[in-house]
């Protein structure tokens, strides 16, 4: 598979994947197959992070079978490996419950029966990680929570939605798509439940965060991003893989380290540049911890 055609692991919160009952399956062989959440984002793969509250193998010790929940404060992430995930595994048989996790991995779907459709992540890779790390997580599930609403609220308004219009007005192609998808698909969506999903989950790690509706938050235009810091981090992250022949891409903290001291920036321009690129299609982890590009 081309870079270019490597699947963005959305940050979606816990909620709104498992309330999702929208599938696309690829038509063509290898084709990839989608879950369409409430709010449109359009899920291959996905990146979440939380606390592994259970652990059980439901196969035998030689070839074990595990499922896990993982809880953030939204609800809780079904998560599975087995024989063909050998390394999360393995990885899962050391771990003990409570401990923080971020795991990567495609959105799976099951319906035992007609009336029932159950979510989970099969997943490709879990890590356990600091409790900073997975606040950075809620800050960035947030943020991509609320471009989607943003959306969905301006697509609400239209008789019909329309994907050229959304662009029109500035909203992003790929989440105007899947608006579009979720609109046809669901009854009803409640936005104030997920304005006040946004408002929780940012006043859980930032204490200062006042009650603001969605459309009062700050965000920065187009117009404010830093391009040209943008366009270093891709440059630097191009130029390590290149002279040490990497594969797996760079490793982020390397990566925040060189910018911060070649830029003079603080800690958040860097994030906030690095999320912005990913949500440009720009940067992935390949590897969880690493960035690399797609050229």
């Amino acid at each position: 598979m081309s870079m270019i055609n490597r699947e963005v692991a959305w940050r979606v919160f816990a909620s709104e994947f498992n309330e999702s009952n929208l599938e696309i399956k690829g038509s063509e062989e290898r084709a990839p197959s989608y879950l369409v959440t409430p709010l449109g984002a359009k899920i291959n793969r996905i990146y979440a992070v939380g606390v592994l509250t259970e652990k059980e193998n439901i196969g035998d010790p030689e070839e074990p079978m595990w499922r896990a929940r993982v809880t953030d404060q939204t609800g809780t992430f079904f998560v599975s490996a087995g024989q063909y995930q050998p390394e999360v595994t393995s990885t899962l048989t050391n771990m003990e419950p409570p401990i923080f996790v971020a795991v990567v991995g495609k959105a799976s779907t099951y319906e035992p029966d007609e009336d029932t459709f159950l979510t989970s992540i099969r997943a490709e890779i879990i890590k356990e990680v600091t409790e900073d790390q997975r606040n950075n997580w809620i800050i960035e599930a947030a943020r991509s929570l609320k471009n989607r609403l943003e959306v969905a609220i301006e697509a609400s308004k239209m008789d019909k939605v329309s994907v050229e219009e959304l662009v029109e007005l500035g909203f992003d192609e790929r989440l105007s798509e899947g608006y579009k998808l979720a609109s046809e698909h669901y009854d009803s969506v409640d936005f104030n439940r997920y304005e006040r999903m946004l408002e929780d989950s940012l006043r859980h790690v930032l204490p200062e965060y006042e009650t603001k509706t969605i459309q009062d938050m700050e965000q920065k235009t187009e117009e404010e991003r830093d391009e040209d810091l943008e366009d270093f981090i891709l440059e630097l992250i191009g130029d390590i893989e290149k002279s040490e022949n990497l594969d797996n891409g760079v490793d982020y903290e390397r990566v925040k380290e060189k910018v911060m001291e070649e830029k003079e920036i603080s800690q958040d321009d860097f994030e906030e540049s690095v999320n912005n690129l990913r949500t440009d299609g720009k940067l992935y982890e390949p590897v969880l911890g690493n960035l690399k590009r797609i050229d």
